[in-house]
């Protein structure tokens, strides 16, 4: 014989689980709730029927973290804007430099661009606490970037009576060394192809370093061939190259020899690449020193002033188009008609 099914309309009764009846019925047939299907709860409801009520009084914002592609075109289209493409493998510095230009705003106009707003304050002060005293950390630290989906941290900023945004675009590392392992990598890498300028970060701390150095100094160069075979800098960006953890590479005893590797990449890239780009510079720079007696922020002035420069207007290049025929190698001629 089937055996049937114990059901009960509360839905808070535990008798279809061996247990007793939760109206306590020893005689489960005078229980009113046995034996019946549980009613469907209405969307709006709670477990007990009633209606849940929203007492939240104040104003909902944004959420105001990194914006995603779709959010970062409204800001495009709202003022003149600088797209900023960040280029730097896993623990270069990239969020550092970030952070720390927002820090340094904190203080005041940074060579006479003031700060004027942003709609990613709450992302700024994440990657920001981990550097300062409130953390509570023996030395400044800054979280990794996700994998994933690029993000843009917004800044406004006022600069001789005029208003313009900068999109930061922020990418995980990880993502940018494996366009040296295989070019196609970086076809998704959108916000590279947008960019106004494309700033590439020079780990001078693995630079420093007698086992990391010639992976630092091979990696760059194939990361940014990479991203010229998918055409990534078509728009021809302004180019910065900057040297991070400058602070590490003061105290090492091999500051004049990572200095030197540092303008020989820059020089390298430069003469490679200087077809693909517009104006170029380098720096160097202590975004997050853990060396106290060396100035938080160092070098990241200049870097903004260089981000702010208007772009060189790209020279066009007329093409002529060939099918391969004889007929399209042919060029008008004039006749003396005497």
């Amino acid at each position: 014989m089937a055996e049937t099914e114990v059901i009960c309309a509360n839905r808070e009764c535990r008798i279809a689980q061996g247990g007793e009846c939760i109206e306590g019925h020893d005689d489960l047939a005078k229980c009113p709730h046995y034996g019946k299907e549980p009613e469907e709860l209405d969307e709006e409801q709670n477990d007990d029927g009633r209606i849940p009520v929203d007492t939240f009084d104040g104003v909902h914002l944004p959420d105001a973290l990194p914006l995603e592609s779709g959010r970062a075109d409204r800001v495009l289209a709202t003022l003149p804007a600088r797209v900023i493409g960040m280029i730097g493998v896993h623990d270069s510095g990239k969020t550092s430099v970030i952070a720390g230009l927002f820090d340094l705003f904190q203080l005041g106009p940074i060579s006479g661009v003031s700060f004027a707003g942003s709609s990613t304050l709450h992302g700024f002060e994440i990657i920001c606490h981990d550097a300062r005293v409130a953390s509570e950390r023996d030395e400044p630290h800054s979280e990794r970037t996700k994998r994933g989906e690029v993000r843009f941290y917004h800044i406004d900023v006022l600069r001789e009576g005029a208003l313009q945004s900068l999109l930061i675009a922020d990418r995980s590392g990880e993502e940018y060394e494996e366009v040296s392992d295989l070019a196609a990598n970086a076809t998704a890498m959108f916000e590279l192809r947008r960019a106004d300028v494309i700033t590439v970060l020079v780990d001078g701390r693995r630079l420093s370093s007698p086992s990391d150095r010639a992976d630092v100094m091979g990696a760059i160069p194939l990361i940014i061939q990479g991203m010229v075979e998918n055409g990534a800098f078509a728009r021809k960006p302004s180019l910065a190259i900057i040297l991070t953890k400058g602070d590490a590479v003061q105290a090492s005893p091999r500051k004049d020899r990572v200095e030197q590797d540092f303008r020989s990449i820059a020089d390298g890239i430069k003469d490679a690449f200087a077809d693909h780009f517009g104006d170029f510079n380098f720096f160097v720079t202590s975004a997050s020193p853990k060396d106290t007696n060396v100035v938080r922020g160092s070098g990241l002035a200049e870097m903004l002033d260089f981000w702010l420069k208007p772009s060189v207007e790209p020279q066009g290049v007329r093409r002529r188009y060939s099918s391969g025929r004889v007929f399209d190698g042919l060029t008008p001629g004039e006749e003396d008609l005497g």
